[in-house]
Order: structure tokens, then sequence, then C-alpha cells
């Protein structure tokens, strides 16, 4: 509860509230909901959409810088027709965010369309056929991106909502001091029940609190876990750090439930106490009633069940950063066996005279507190006593301090320290300041990581353009003379040709062809079922026919599949790669040719598919069976239909 006496503290406190209410409110709107709520409703969006083809008539990779390091986005528009009309769009991802906070998505995604537009070659849109303004060139929901937002916008928000409720309490809730405070000085303000005696409830037994703890971790912890688990650089080290956290989170998730089904078992006790408890009271009587009765929450029942007791008076010093917490007297009562459904059990407790009462001392947050501590059932239930001063008058807690704890000498600095044994102290804020900065430092490796490409190509699609190498022609031909293998791989298993021809260098694959490299390696087949990639199709990526030629003269398999789901043929008519497919048909490959995986398609039905115009109209002119159909009993205009391509239909002649 806030304390406060005069306007201009609570002036100062509802600044400092008000700070942290726009502050996380704004940050959590803009920097976790709002970018979420556009990934979700891109990615429900997404179904509906349709692909056209389109130009990128403007393309640049901006960098901002700021004190956390440089960060990228891509500045692009493209040009494409629909309806007979003429549009742009400068939306990359279908949900409108083109963060660069994960696995360099930018730079990748920069680098595809720069090859694109370098090649003059037309990309693929997906356009909102109800509203074609609407384009984008990823129609994909990206995990790690949603992840990521999570603790922005669940743990800003929820602190914002914390700062104004803390404004509020400034203003409308009684303060303490103004109210008198219950069980202060000599307790006059203790509850009675109708009896007359007085009834007291146990303290909380902090499960809602530490649940609410547990929350706030994991919704840190198990996403940067996440974002963490689905890199596939991750070292082993780091994982094996990183998971301990979340473990550590179910660990407090557990603690919670524990704690909160143990207190369900005993229910709501009271504590009735005959008179107001006061210093020298000897045999004063109270009755623990039991709600619901004693035992009857057990799933096995006992005949007795044990029941621990203990009354003490501490010394509290919640001054400064530590709360430092002395025991001044303590008395233990024992254990009693209760009968199992008892509703009540009875005991008696003396106080000494030459103890201090209940209630603050000189400092407001210098207190004396007399404690009833009952373990019963696995349950610790805490009763706050409050004590006032009775037989032998007033008595100084600070004399009672320290007799029983000697001041100690003076610090080097001049400064005493506080009375006590400084290693019984309960550092609250200095374990939090660490589990706060250590969970801070969490964030930041794990962002840092996944935002991090680790110098590895990925290709998890043949429609994903790897990173290549920048060696030179010269510096080739100088590695290749020393007695490098001319058919090495890198760590993806891309050889030195597959690499040429990513380049679309036809001068280093014309000479690695005439050292001998093999035309049709492939890349290694992944368990996902990507990969057994070949230069032959990193040449028709780029449509470079000239070095689809020097390989096809050197022997490559115009026909072989890669991916268990392209051959060459269906491979050019997905990319658009006109003048690849128009040498391959000349070349005397199949028009029609079916492909034995997937669903049977013809490059007639993929270039439908992917609303390829041009690769249509060459496909028919060359003589395509319009009619064919795939395993399905689909033909190319079933594909444009389900698709829902209008563009291909009408220039297939559907009806």
């Amino acid at each position: 509860m806030i304390k406060t006496k005069r306007i201009s503290s609570k002036l100062g406190a509802s600044l400092f509230a008000l700070v942290f209410v726009v502050g996380f409110g704004i940050g959590g709107w803009y920097g976790g909901v709002l970018p979420m709520a556009r990934q979700l409703q891109g990615w429900w969006r997404a179904g509906d959409l349709v692909a056209v083809q389109a130009k990128i008539d403007k393309l640049e990779l901006r960098e901002h810088r700021s004190e956390d390091g440089p960060s990228y986005s891509v500045d692009t528009e493209f040009v494409y027709q629909y309806g007979g009309k003429t549009y742009r769009s400068k939306r990359i991802s279908v949900g409108g965010d083109n963060s660069d906070g994960y696995n360099g998505y930018n730079h990748r995604t920069h680098a595809n369309l720069l090859q694109a537009r370098s090649n003059d070659q037309s990309v693929t849109l997906w356009i909102d056929p109800q509203d074609p303004a609407f384009a984008a060139y990823d129609r994909q929901l990206h995990i790690n991106r949603l992840i990521f937002l999570i603790p922005f916008a669940t743990l800003f928000p929820a602190v914002s909502l914390g700062a104004l409720w803390a404004l509020w309490a400034i203003w409308f809730k009684p303060d303490e001091e103004e109210t008198g405070g219950e069980f202060k000085g000599n307790g006059q303000h203790a509850p009675y029940g109708s009896s007359g005696k007085l009834e007291l409830q146990a303290e909380r037994s902090g499960a809602a609190a530490l649940t609410v703890f547990a929350v706030i971790w994991n919704l840190i912890c198990m996403p940067v876990a996440a974002t963490v688990y689905m890199q596939k650089n991750a070292g082993g080290m780091l994982i094996a750090f990183i998971t301990m956290f979340p473990l550590a989170g179910v660990g407090l998730f557990w603690a919670a439930i524990h704690m909160g089904y143990v207190r369900r078992r005993i229910g709501n006790p009271c504590l009735s106490v005959a008179q107001q408890p006061y210093t020298g009271v000897e045999d004063l009587p109270l009755r623990l009633r039991f709600d619901p009765a004693l035992g009857q929450r057990m799933r096995t029942a006992a005949t007795h069940y044990p029941v621990k007791l203990e009354v003490l008076c501490e010394h509290v010093d919640s001054r400064g950063e530590d709360s430092t917490t002395k025991t001044l007297w303590s008395q233990d009562l024992g254990t009693k066996q209760v009968v199992h459904g008892a509703q009540s059990m009875d005991f008696k407790i003396s106080l000494p005279a030459d103890m201090p009462a209940s209630g603050t001392q000189d400092h407001k947050d210098v207190e004396v507190i007399w404690k009833l501590n009952i373990k019963v059932l696995d349950a610790e239930l805490i009763f706050t006593l409050p004590v006032r001063q009775g037989v032998g008058g007033p008595v100084n807690a600070s004399e009672v301090l320290e007799q029983l704890y000697p001041r100690e000498p003076v610090t080097l600095f001049g400064l005493p320290r506080p009375p006590g044994d400084s290693r019984k102290q309960t550092r609250s804020w200095f374990w939090a300041y660490g589990i706060f900065f250590i969970l801070i430092a969490i964030t930041a490796v794990a962002i840092f990581s996944s935002a991090g490409d680790s110098g590895s190509r990925r290709r998890n699609s043949n429609n994903d353009h790897p990173e290549v190498p920048t060696e030179t022609l010269a510096q080739l031909k100088a590695r290749l003379d020393a007695g490098a293998d001319v058919n090495a791989r890198d760590t993806e298993g891309s050889s030195l040709l597959m690499q040429a021809a990513d380049n679309n260098d036809i001068a280093k694959v014309r000479y690695l062809l005439e050292k001998g490299a093999q035309v049709d390696l492939m890349t290694p087949l992944d368990a996902n079922g990507n990969g057994e990639r070949s230069a032959l199709f990193a040449a028709i990526n780029n449509d470079g026919v000239e070095i689809v030629q020097a390989l096809a003269d050197a022997g490559a398999d115009l026909r072989r599949p890669s991916n268990k789901l392209w051959t060459p043929m269906h491979y050019a008519a997905y990319k658009g790669a006109l003048k690849s497919l128009r040498y391959l048909h000349e070349r005397g490959v199949a028009i029609d040719q079916t492909f034995d995986g997937g669903r049977g398609s013809t490059p007639l039905m993929i270039a439908v598919q992917y609303n390829q115009l041009a690769v249509i109209s060459f496909l028919q002119l060359a003589g395509a069976d319009r009619a064919k159909k795939d395993l399905y009993g689909e033909d190319a205009c079933g594909y444009a239909r389900y698709f829902k391509q209008a563009q291909a239909a009408t220039a297939l002649g559907c009806s």
C-alpha cells in the first residue's frame, strides 16, 4: 500500500507511476500487441490471396543505427497488374512487419529480390482479389517473430496496467497512516467477532504471488528458449544453458500449484483470542477453528494429525534496500495431536513482560511484529497478533535489540552497520535485481543469437536463393592449381559448380567443366525432404540459359528430378524461367511430362498454379495438352479454379 501524507508527495508518486503507464503502455502496444495482431491478421488473410507476377521498380536495403547496433529494412516497390489495372505495393510481409529482428530476414529478402531484379525477372506477389491494392511478397506466418513478440505483447501491457492501478491507489485508496492501520500501536483496531472475541485470519500462502511470478518468468523464458531451439546452428552449450530457465519456470509453476493445493486442504482456518493480548499475560486462551473440519479434504484420512505451534516476537527493519528481521523472543509450544474431523483446537500462550508491543517504532519502516506460527497438514499458517503493552510498562525495542544483537564496530568509512548478524538479512532487493538482470541478459543473448545468421547458408526449399561466395575466377584458378578438389563441397553440400551457377557466372562454370567438375552432383537430402539440388537447378533459378546450355553440353541430365518434387521442366515453369524452358523444349524434353512424385502435375499445371502467364502462353504454343489430368483427376483449368488464378484461367480459355 502506498503511504503518502502530503499532496506534493502524491504528485511525485503519481508522476513516477504515470511514466510507467505511458512508457510501457505505448511500448507494449506498438512493440508487441499491434505487430502480433498484424501477423495473425495477415496469416488469417493469406488463405484468400492469389498469386500475380510483379516487377521490382525500386529496391534498397536501409541501415538504421542505434545504441543497440544496426538494424535493416527493405525499401522496395512492386508494380503489378490485376483486372486490367496497374497497382503498386511496398509490402514485404503479409503481416506488415518487416523487422529484421529474427534470422537476418531482411538481408535474405533483399538478396532474393536483388537477384531477381538483376536478371530482369518477375517475382510472385500475393494479392487480395477483393482489394487488389493489398499485395505482399511473403505470405508466410513467421513463428520465430511471433514468439519473439510474446513478452512485449503481454508483460509490457501488464506493467502498464499495474502502474495504472498504483496511480489509482495513490489518490483513492486510504493510507495506513490515515486509517490508523490494523494491528498498529496498541492494537485498538483489531477485529472483534460477534462473540466479543478477537478474530484473526491467517496470512496468505503466497501461491497467487508465486503464480504471477511464474507466469512472468515463463513469458520471458519460454519464447526465448523456443527461438533458440528453432535455430539449427544453436550450439549444445547454449541450448543446455537456455533449457535451465524453462525448467525453472516449470518448477515455479509446480511450487505455486503445490502451495495452493496444500493451503486448500486446510481450508480457511480462523484464530479466536479470548481477550486483547498484551505483554506479561499468562495462559491466554486461544482457539483455532477449522473450516472445513480438519482432514475433510485429505485423500487418505488419518486418525490424528500433528499440529505444531510456535509464538515469536520479531523486529523488522525495512529501511533502505535491505529488509532485516531479528527475533527478539520465541517459544516453541510443542506438537499437539488433533483427531480427524475436529472443528477446533484449544491452547494457551504466555507472553513475557520485558518485550515491546506490536507496532512501528522510531521510523515508519521499523516495527515489532508478534506472530503465531502453526504447521498442520504440510501447510504453514501465520497469524499476526496485535499485542499491546501490558505488565511492566513500556519496553524500548532498541534496547532489547542492543542486548540480543550488540552493535558491530564502525566500518572503515565511519558509517555504523545495522545491528545484528548481516548473514541473516533477507536481501530481497538484491535478489530481485539479480533475477531481473539475469533475465535481461538471457533475452539479449537469445535475440542476438536469433538475429544473426551465424554464417551458414540455409536452403529449406528450391525457391530459396542461397548465399554464394565472392571468390573471383583468378582466385578459383589459383586454388585449384594449388591442388584443391574441383568437386569440393561446402558445409551444406553445394559443389563449386553449383556455387558458380548460383552466381550466374558463366566463366567459372565453363572453367570448372573444363577441369572435370561432375555436372550432376546434388546436395544431400535432409530429414525434411529438402535438398538434391544440382547446378542445373541453380542455373534455371537465375534463368541463365547459357549456363543451362553449357551444363547440357557437358552431359547434365535434363530430366532428372530434384527434391522429390521438381524436374528441370517443372522448376522452370514454376520460376517463370522462359528462356530455360524454351531451351529444354528444344533439347527434346517432353512438354507434358508428368512427375512421379506429388500430384503428378504437368509443367502447364505448375505455371497455372503460380500464375506464370508468359510460361502458360509458351507452353500452349508448344502444344501442351490443357485437358491432361493429374493423379487426382484435375486438369489445368481445375488448378486455376482451385488456386483462384483468374488471369491464368483467362489465358487458358477456361469456361
